[in-house]
């Protein structure tokens, strides 16, 4: 996974690359504005180290723009710093920071940490693609319901409300029944007469 490591000293930039080279592209910013920059651009890492105290933008500080973008709501962010009291490391995580580590970081606890953020991300993911996938779903049953009622209406098939709508009397339900379309689209009425003529040969006192 493609992550930045924002930390203006030399030494502990250097730390870092050794510690964390091995399983991840690292991209290595200098100072807050180039790593606000670097989490703007297209591809850019979605997992970050910033160092607290740094030029221009402080740590906290790009926090807190990460946290105001959108775009970027799913970055997973560390600072790191020698601060280690309980205000501090509250102000840390208040600006908008995921975790926290202290200097010098413990190569071990270091790397757990990131792997902790990679967990994250996946499971972020993975819900983004389930709530795109029914999402997909969703639209394509909306898609077909509205073709069946296209269809439905082209063929003058009555709709369900209006079925729900019509009287349960017998007279209605034979004109329903036997009142067919022939092959012009208009109503064909053959049958219905016929069964009409029918029922009048059995009943002829009626």
């Amino acid at each position: 996974m493609k992550l930045l490591i924002a930390e203006d000293d030399v030494f502990f930039q250097e730390l870092l690359k050794q510690i964390l080279t091995p399983d991840h592209e690292l991209v290595l910013a200098h100072d807050g504005n180039e790593a606000w920059a670097a989490l703007q651009l297209p591809n850019a890492p979605r997992l970050a180290i910033l160092d607290w105290v740094m030029p221009a933008l402080s740590g906290p500080q790009v926090c807190r723009k990460v946290r105001s973008c959108a775009a970027l709501s799913s970055t997973y962010l560390i600072i790191l710093t020698a601060k280690n009291n309980e205000a501090d490391i509250v102000s840390g995580l208040r600006a908008g920071a995921d975790d926290y580590l202290t200097k010098p970081p413990i190569p071990a606890e270091l790397r757990a940490r990131v792997r902790v953020g990679e967990r994250i991300l996946a499971l972020h993911d993975a819900v983004e693609a389930q709530s795109s996938l029914a999402n997909q779903a969703s639209g394509r049953e909306r898609l077909l319901r509205e073709s069946l009622a296209d269809c439905a209406a082209r063929q003058g098939i009555p709709s369900e409300e209006h079925l729900r709508g019509i009287d349960s009397s017998p007279r209605q339900h034979r004109e329903l029944g036997y009142c067919r379309l022939n092959a012009c689209g208009e109503i064909d009425r053959s049958v219905d007469l016929q069964l009409t003529a029918s029922g009048e040969n059995r009943h002829p006192h009626r």
